[in-house]
């Protein structure tokens, strides 16, 4: 079965990019959609695992998540 996904904020700021996090429906878990990194030295310093990544996003979408109260 599909998870469903519910919005809890973002938008495009400059008419292109639109970080976002969305709530997964069982409420465990956020979706976050932000700008992919690509800074090899920002990569270097997180050491991620092999199948995980990393995206920035805007503190605004941090703040969304805790007025939510999910945060």
């Amino acid at each position: 079965m599909m998870a469903k996904l519910t919005k809890l904020g973002g938008g495009c700021q400059d008419g292109r990019t639109c970080p976002a996090v969305f709530v997964v429906d069982d409420g465990d878990a956020y979706i976050v959609q932000g700008w992919e990194l690509t800074d090899p030295e920002i990569l270097a310093e997180l050491q991620l695992p092999a199948g995980e990544s990393a995206v920035k996003i805007p503190a605004s979408l941090v703040e969304v998540m805790r007025s939510a109260g999910r945060g």
